[in-house]
């Protein structure tokens, strides 16, 4: 930090907090869940107020699947719903592989962004104290993700058939494993690269589907 802002810091000092924990899009706006997928109307608020209360600041990251699959509606998921019989549903396994190479192609670029501004706060003096993901995303997922076959799963099923309930059940039920989300472990990546250590929290999912409250705790650096 150049002279001249150190003096300014100590001279201006005012109330913030100088912690900040970054937090996956969609623990402030479940409108850009996936369909089906948004259990709240608009923001976590147990995460929300556990924050508040510590005194630490949100940074709000972009949600990569808005990015990667096709904006809020994830439009690009949703391609292969009900393609048995023809082309795109043969054709699905390669078209997978596909899918996910330019997901992970876009999830680079927008991770480095992110570690650039971790950086930007770690230089200027403030406390980084996590990074919170939601567990059973197969995108922001730190300890469990929900396996990329389902989309498989999703291609062979009748639009006519698809019932929300039934539809969430099945596919964590079925394709919920141990595994680290593509965007997280983009992030892992970039921060290894830059030798800069900061601790994944986990939102679960799964709970939050079954009216569960998550209860996130900060560990002491």
């Amino acid at each position: 930090m150049d002279q001249k802002i150190k003096l300014l810091t100590e001279k201006l000092r005012d109330e913030r907090g100088k912690k900040v924990v970054f937090v996956s899009h969609c623990i402030l706006n479940e409108n850009t869940r996936y369909l089906g997928g948004a259990f709240r109307k608009g923001c976590i608020d147990e995460i929300v107020d556990e924050v508040q209360n510590q005194g630490i600041g949100m940074v709000q990251l972009k949600c990569p699947e808005q990015k990667a699959w096709g904006g809020v509606l994830k439009k690009h998921v949703w391609q292969g719903l009900d393609s048995k019989n023809t082309m795109l549903y043969r054709l699905r396994k390669a078209l997978l592989r596909i899918f996910v190479w330019n997901t992970k192609r876009i999830y680079r670029k927008i991770a480095k962004e992110v570690i650039t501004e971790i950086k930007d706060y770690i230089d200027s003096g403030f406390e980084v104290v996590g990074i919170i993901g939601i567990g059973g995303s197969p995108t922001c997922g730190v300890n469990k993700i929900l396996d990329f076959e389902a989309l498989e799963w999703l291609a062979g099923m009748d639009i006519d058939d698809l019932e929300r309930k039934s539809m969430n059940e099945w596919l964590y039920k079925k394709f919920l494993i141990k595994g680290r989300g593509l965007f997280i472990e983009a992030l892992a990546k970039e921060l290894r690269k830059k030798n800069i250590a900061v601790r994944f929290y986990e939102h679960d999912l799964v709970s939050e589907m079954a009216g569960k409250k998550t209860k996130i705790e900060f560990k002491k650096t």
